[in-house]
């Protein structure tokens, strides 16, 4: 149980590149909310740059971590449905469910938005705390390091769902990492004709199944959807250019620089740019992927590490694209 000590590890990050391992007080689960003693937490890409650049203004010092999964510990006043020894997974994004975006039913652009490891303690620790709505009960065929993928996995349906349905159609996913990976399985699932990915790294696109590889220029209108799936500028002129007439741009991806874009070419050809942030009630669909033994996605995860070797951990999320894909930190 929780309660029999106060301390637990974490990883806290302090300042512009500088996460550290500490000892903090064990938190307290409040109304509604329920403590999970964390069983694996897997690295996002955003992590990385969280640490590097802080584009989010996340306030230090601040426990990261997002992506995690494991046993309920302690149940806080009001939260039916779970018992201690529950296998969960969690949703990082907390609505607040009263601003007007909220109201309007866009729950996940939510204008004061909660998030594990942004503004309250993530995952990164032996154990978290999370709004008792977010959690979902894993059964005992996904593995906790499967059940962290719970929200990568649901904002990449937020992208398919954002393409305008894809069936029958020939779809270019831009980018060969985890989250291009689950987009272009997750296409071939919504009935795509043709899956195309583009990137650059040989190992990552040899993890792909049965899409076909780009690693050259890609073709010109040849495509009816284009996922910008990694932060480049550069593919995103690459992504409009490879659009049919009326085909749709949907930008997964944040690219921090600013991109010209060829508003004439998007006009004589009606093509369309879409967002796609976070996801509009997708958990329970996200699980449903993580249970189909079709989909292998708990293939991604190619690297698990313990926890007291984190700084290894992140140095492969980091540098390793050549031979990983998805890190996932586990603990005892």
């Amino acid at each position: 149980m929780a309660d029999s000590f106060s301390y637990m590890k974490s990883l806290q990050l302090q300042g512009l590149n500088r996460l550290v391992k500490v000892d903090i007080p064990v938190p307290v689960p409040g109304a509604g909310e329920v403590l999970i003693r964390t069983k694996a937490a897997t690295i996002c890409t955003s992590d990385l740059h969280d640490i590097r650049a802080n584009p989010f203004g996340i306030k230090y010092p601040r426990v990261m971590g997002h992506e995690g999964a494991g046993v309920v510990a302690v149940c806080g006043s009001g939260v039916t449905g779970f018992t201690p020894g529950t296998r969960v997974a969690a949703h990082p994004v907390v609505p607040c469910r009263v601003c007007s975006e909220c109201v309007r039913g866009l729950e996940h652009l939510c204008s004061r938005m909660g998030h594990l490891g942004i503004d309250r303690d993530g995952c990164f620790a032996e154990y978290f705390v999370q709004r008792a709505d977010r959690v979902r009960a894993i059964p005992d065929s996904v593995s906790f390091a499967l059940g962290a993928l719970l929200e990568p996995v649901a904002v990449c349906l937020e992208a398919i769902a954002r393409s305008n349905n894809i069936k029958g159609k020939t779809v270019l996913v831009a980018g060969d990492g985890p989250f291009g990976n689950i987009i272009a399985q997750l296409a071939r699932r919504a009935g795509a004709a043709r899956v195309l990915v583009s990137g650059r790294e040989p190992f990552r696109l040899q993890q792909i199944p049965e899409v076909e590889i780009i690693t050259d220029a890609v073709p010109a209108k040849f495509a009816d959807v284009a996922i910008l799936a990694v932060s480049a500028a550069s593919a995103v002129e690459a992504c409009l250019q490879a659009l049919r007439p009326r085909g749709r741009l949907v930008v997964f991806s944040t690219v921090q620089e600013r991109v010209a874009l060829n508003l004439f070419n998007i006009h004589v050809s009606e093509l369309e740019v879409a967002g796609a942030c976070n996801d509009e009630n997708k958990i329970d669909e996200s699980l449903q992927c993580l249970t189909e033994e079709c989909m292998a996605l708990e293939d991604i995860i190619t690297h698990q590490i313990p926890f007291d070797r984190w700084e290894e951990a992140f140095d492969l999320a980091r540098n390793g694209h050549n031979r990983t894909l998805k890190v996932a930190l586990v603990f005892d």
